[in-house]
C-alpha cells in the first residue's frame, strides 16, 4: 500500500535543534555531553536566553467557599 503524501514533507523541510543552537552550550556553560538537546535548551538568539512560556496561574476558592463577587 502506498503511502500518502499528506504532511509528510513538513517535517523534512523543518531544521531541527541541536545542542549547537542552545544559548547556554553557545555560551560555554554547558557541561553536559548528549546526543540530542535536553530539557533546558534555549535557543540563542538576538534577544539573548529567553525564559520558556509559561501557562496562566488559576486562582481557584477555597474548598467549601462560594467565590464572591466585589461590586465595584
Amino acid at each position: 500500500m502506498a503511502k500518502s503524501g499528506k504532511g509528510s514533507g513538513s517535517r523534512s523541510r523543518r531544521k531541527r535543534i541541536s545542542c549547537d543552537d542552545c544559548f547556554f552550550r553557545r555560551r560555554m556553560l554547558c557541561a553536559l555531553e548528549l546526543d540530542e538537546p535536553c530539557s533546558t535548551f534555549r535557543p540563542d538568539g538576538p534577544e539573548g536566553l529567553v525564559p520558556p512560556e509559561q501557562p496562566s496561574l488559576l486562582v481557584r476558592p477555597e474548598a467549601g467557599r462560594e467565590p464572591t463577587l466585589n461590586a465595584a
